[in-house]
């Protein structure tokens, strides 16, 4: 059950903690140190693409469909 969130925002915090989880555990060199890194970068990236998404889809103006004249 997701409880109301949206799956997109429970892959971006699982990814954020997990990035700042293997920083803090593994010693930050290598490999570890440039997925962790990643895991970050991308979840912050995708949350900046939905942000942008969002507000271009707030900009776009919603017109109530057009009744037939009458007559």
């Amino acid at each position: 059950m997701t409880l109301g969130l949206p799956v997109q925002f429970l892959v971006r915090a699982v990814a954020i903690v997990a990035g700042l989880t293997m920083l803090l555990v593994v010693n930050v060199r290598g490999v570890a140190f440039y997925l962790a890194w990643s895991l970050i970068g991308l979840a912050f990236l995708s949350e900046a693409a939905s942000t942008f998404v969002f507000w271009q889809r707030g900009r776009t103006v919603r017109r109530p469909a057009r009744r037939p004249p009458r007559g």
